[in-house]
């Protein structure tokens, strides 16, 4: 077997979020909504509505995803395109009645569990987790950008 050396921060990433997928499905056990687009429910039903582009934006996503990830919501009938005011060419993606409805429910107990993490971590670590996040996020955008 090939010396790879230790393990990188960038696997640590990858089994931290294993855990936070884990969390978001647990918290969701019993409502018909997907943990992995749980966090679209959230930012378009608690943030928006958002372009598309916007949307892609915030979550550092290309916009293809965004636009395949938002389709999902769209045939549960859980979002929907409304006409930019700001845009015409453009459009805006919105919560349904019956997404916000099926957010309204979700949405507390995942917030429990989160919160429940952040207690355990204290402020002060949360903080400081953030900014290492931050920074560990800044610089896989600069080795990107080398190419």
């Amino acid at each position: 077997m090939a010396e790879t050396g230790p393990e990188t921060i960038l696997l640590d990433l990858f089994r931290t979020n294993q855990v936070r997928e884990r969390l978001i499905a647990t918290a969701l056990d019993d409502i018909e909504l997907p943990a992995e687009d749980y966090p679209f429910y959230v930012l378009v039903g608690a943030e928006g509505p958002w372009t598309p582009t916007a949307l892609a934006a915030r979550v550092v996503m290309p916009l293809s995803t965004v636009l395949f990830r938002v389709g999902r919501l769209e045939k549960r009938g859980h979002a929907e395109r409304i006409p930019n005011p700001d845009d015409r060419r453009s459009f805006l993606v919105q919560l349904t009645a019956e997404g916000q409805q099926l957010l309204a429910s979700a949405r507390p107990r995942f917030r429990s569990y989160a919160e429940a993490v952040e207690e355990r971590l204290g402020g002060e670590q949360v903080g400081t987790l953030r900014t290492g996040l931050d920074g560990l996020r800044e610089a896989m955008e600069s080795e990107l950008s080398r190419e």
